[in-house]
This record gives structure tokens, C-alpha cells and sequence, in this order.
């Protein structure tokens, strides 16, 4: 049998475990020190002022370290996709994970230049139409995922998506420590998607009420709602309510994408702010920890 998953030998990447793209949150420590510590790390384009500061991220994170890394580029409304993607290619980002969008002409184009391609998906017809398109991987965005998350549990998104279409899945949406990554490759799943666990790291450039507010939520704390963006999301009611309020009073001091802050069910799980390189080792021992007292029948 093979070592690892589909997934780890296709991004030459020691564990199965992404740091998923979180605006104004993943920057190119994280990128850097996640991609240090065997996992890989990816962000956002758009989390950069310019197309021009992105080219500068791209290669900084590359002069300090080989290890791979990804880019989210969002396909919807988006003024700078023809730019960021350019400079995907031209400076050989070794993934690209897309959201909201056709992915066909990207796919297409980046495959063109030996550059993967990785789509977010919340159903089955999505996927279809992203595994058509080409996708190398398919990120299953379940119910309880920060962010855009679907509506699917995950304990039926990923076997079912892995059922139907050959193309490597990726499990996203309540996973924060090794014993949910165990149970997502259980489930079929070739990597997993990590996103809250990554907010509530010493790197992460959000203010320490952000983290702290992860550390001591639970997931009755989280609204799931598309007031904020226009596509139901979950946000921390506590910062949610603060957005309304100023919304009521006419105030413009709340801006919603840098004050209402979004996040997973699995802040029931997170406690503690650690590195990120601590936080891929944790999830590590934690999986052979799983693994190991799983009963024997």
C-alpha cells in the first residue's frame, strides 16, 4: 500500500492538512510556517491591497520556503481575477483554490502552465460541474463550516461526493483537531480543511479579542446568516450584533468585512492560541492518538 493520500502525494506535502484561505486573516507567516511544519498553507489573493503586493507576497513566501503553498481566487465580482491570476502563472503558485464562480477557463489555463486547481463545492452538483471542468481536488464545504458553509453534514457530503466522482476530496467544515481528521479520512476524504483552528494562531494578524473570542465560544455562539456578504456564512453573534446595532444607528465606524467575524462550529472545540507550526504538530499526534483507540470488534 502507498503512503499517504492522493492529496499528499500530489502536493508533495508530509501530512494531509490544509490551512484554509481566510480573508484578512492568512498571510505569508502562516503560509510559511504551516508549510514548515508538513501541512500546507494557502490565502487569499484579495487579502493583499494590489495586484502588485500579491506578486510581492507570492515570492516573499517563496524566498522562505520550499514548501508548497495555495491561493484562493474568487471567480464572482471579482475586478482582480484576471490579474491574480496572472500572476498565479506566472510566478508558479503551486495551487489554486476557487470560490464562488465557473472554474472552466481557469482550470483550463492553469493546467496550461502545470498548475493545480482545487474547487470549493457544497453539493453534488457543484462538484459535478467542477470534476468536469477539470478540478484537480474537490473541497467539500459542509454544514458547520466557518465561512460560506453548505448545508450537507459532513458525515454524508464526503463518502458521497468520494462515491460519486473519482476526483480526491477534501473535508471542510468541523474539523479542528486529529481525531476529526481521522474521522474525514475515514470517511473518504484524501486531505482536510482547517480554517478556525488557524484564526486562534499566534501568526494570524487579527486582533487577540478575534482569538480570544474563539477560544471561549461555543457553537451556539454562531449565526448562520447572508446579511453579512449576500451567501449564508456563520459569524460570531457577539460581533454580528455589534454590525446591527451600528446599522440601526446609521454608524459607519463597524465594517463588515474587518469587524464581524466569521467562524466555525469548531470553536467548541479550540481552547488554547498556539503557533502554527504547534497546531499541524498537535493535529498530527492527536490523529495517531485517534487512530490508536478506535475499539477492536
Amino acid at each position: 500500500m502507498e503512503s499517504g493520500t492522493r492529496l499528499t502525494r500530489m502536493l508533495g506535502i508530509r501530512y494531509p492538512l490544509i490551512a484554509a484561505p481566510m480573508f484578512l486573516v492568512s498571510n505569508a507567516d502562516m503560509m510559511v510556517e504551516v508549510g514548515e511544519a508538513g501541512a500546507l498553507g494557502a490565502m487569499p489573493a484579495l487579502n493583499l491591497r494590489s495586484t502588485d503586493e500579491f506578486r510581492e507576497t507570492v515570492r516573499e513566501i517563496k524566498r522562505r520556503t520550499n514548501a508548497p503553498f495555495g491561493v484562493n481566487l474568487i471567480l464572482l465580482n471579482n475586478p482582480r481575477i484576471e490579474d491574480d491570476l496572472k500572476v498565479c502563472l506566472e510566478e508558479q503558485v503551486p495551487l489554486i483554490i476557487t470560490s464562488l464562480g465557473n472554474p472552466t477557463e481557469l482550470i483550463a489555463a492553469a493546467h496550461g502552465k502545470g498548475v493545480r486547481v482545487f474547487c470549493d463545492v457544497i453539493n453534488l452538483k457543484h462538484a459535478q460541474k467542477a470534476h468536469a471542468a477539470g478540478a484537480d481536488a474537490l473541497i467539500a464545504v459542509s454544514a458547520g463550516a466557518g465561512g460560506h458553509a453548505g448545508p450537507v453534514s459532513p458525515f454524508v457530503l464526503i463518502p458521497w461526493l468520494s462515491a460519486e466522482l473519482k476526483t480526491p476530496v477534501v473535508a471542510a467544515g468541523g474539523i479542528a483537531n486529529g481525531a476529526n481528521v481521522a474521522a474525514a479520512l475515514a470517511l473518504g476524504a484524501d486531505a482536510a480543511y482547517l480554517g478556525t483552528r488557524f484564526i486562534a494562531s499566534q501568526e494570524a494578524p487579527v486582533e487577540e479579542a478575534f482569538k480570544l473570542a474563539i477560544c471561549q465560544a461555543s457553537p451556539e455562539d454562531l449565526e448562520f446568516t447572508p446579511e453579512v456578504t449576500g451567501h449564508h456564512a456563520n459569524f460570531l453573534k457577539e460581533s454580528l450584533e455589534k454590525f446591527r446595532a451600528a446599522k440601526r444607528e446609521g454608524g459607519t465606524e463597524i465594517k463588515r468585512w474587518r469587524d464581524v467575524w466569521s467562524a466555525g462550529q469548531t470553536v467548541g472545540l479550540i481552547t488554547q492560541v498556539k503557533p502554527c507550526r504547534e497546531i499541524v504538530a498537535d493535529l498530527m499526534s492527536e490523529y495517531h492518538a485517534a487512530r490508536a483507540s478506535l475499539p477492536a470488534f
